[in-house]
């Protein structure tokens, strides 16, 4: 069986693809519960436990609140949040495409599946 290699996230001058772009402001977009561009605490937790499995550390929100964009409130916003991936996939694509994956895309940076969209589902009533 063939080898499945997915396509690279970063352009030559280390900017992200359009398509790794136009993936996280999906996934940014879809923890923005309040739609202010800017993800609170609790957004930004909410974001943590499905890609982790936990919210971040003291030192992960120091290091957040340190170097990456926020807006007047101290909350994240969607710069901020497209500069901690960029970092991330400069250094570590796998662990980028670990996160794609739990969000969902495939290796063609395609949605296959929503995480939030499988937690809100309804069960659908039987006909009888």
């Amino acid at each position: 069986m063939p080898m499945i290699i997915p396509p690279t996230l970063t352009e030559e001058d280390g900017a992200l693809t359009k398509a790794c772009e136009d993936a996280l402001v999906a996934i940014f977009e879809r923890y923005d519960a309040d739609k202010d561009g800017a993800l609170s605490n609790s957004e930004l937790d909410a974001f943590a436990k499905d890609t982790n499995g936990d919210v971040f550390d003291e030192d992960a929100r120091a290091e957040i609140t340190e170097f990456l964009d926020l807006d007047n409130k101290g909350q994240l916003t969607l710069k901020g949040f497209l500069q901690m991936y960029n970092l991330q996939t400069s250094s570590e694509p796998g662990e980028t495409w670990k996160d794609l994956q739990k969000h969902g895309y495939d290796t063609n940076l395609k949605l296959v599946a929503s995480r939030n969209e499988d937690r809100d589902e309804k069960p659908k009533p039987k006909h009888p």
